[in-house]
């Protein structure tokens, strides 16, 4: 009997890899919901890679090419992102500041690229703009629906620090999705962004 050949280690880690990021799928969490946006008005999102040279953000808008709620959801695009860079999707007056009692974000993402990707939100609260992160989110390929944004665990401070809870939560002056993660230039769809009381 001759031993299977033996499969070349590299790809097995890759495929692995690979395998691991299966698109979300998660159940409605319990709670009470808040739109905080379906997309169906305009656009009030902006690519920070407009204005800052080291982000890979490159447009924001709105389309009708996929939906989970109404009509309309974001397209977020990117160009290439190098490895430890990143591309972040901002919107500052939210109609609801005050997350004080507030438990998870979701939203329900698509990711269109050919490879899976990592994102997270960070909040930036008080006058002082204080940031404050989410834990990372592996997205697969394609629809992952119901993605949650732990509010509570996890959070850490712009240094990368374990922070108790997200500074000045009464008060957010701004949110942004960074996309992070080696990727070739894609875009997102991202709709149904709602709060979790």
């Amino acid at each position: 009997t001759s031993m299977p050949g033996k499969p070349d280690s590299k790809i097995t880690a890759e495929n692995n890899k690979a395998a691991k990021a299966i698109p979300i799928n998660n159940p409605l969490p319990k709670g009470t919901l808040e739109l905080i946006d379906g997309f169906e008005e305009e656009n009030f999102w902006y690519a920070l890679g407009e204005t800052k040279s080291d982000d890979y953000s490159t447009d924001t808008d709105t389309t009708e090419e996929w939906s989970t709620q109404g009509d309309f959801c974001a397209q977020w695009s990117f160009a290439k992102i190098p490895q430890n860079a990143k591309a972040s999707f901002a919107i500052e007056n939210l109609v609801q500041k005050d997350w004080s009692s507030a438990k998870v974000l979701i939203a329900d993402i698509n990711n269109t690229c050919q490879n899976p990707l990592v994102i997270l939100l960070e909040t930036q609260g008080g006058p002082h703009h204080i940031i404050s992160r989410t834990q990372e989110i592996l997205l697969g390929i394609g629809e992952n629906i119901n993605v949650y944004f732990d509010l509570l665990h996890e959070i850490t401070d712009e240094n990368g620090n374990q922070i108790s809870a997200i500074t000045e939560k009464d008060d957010i002056r701004s949110i942004s999705f960074q996309i992070k993660g080696k990727s070739f230039s894609g875009s997102v769809f991202l709709d149904n962004i709602n709060l979790v009381y």
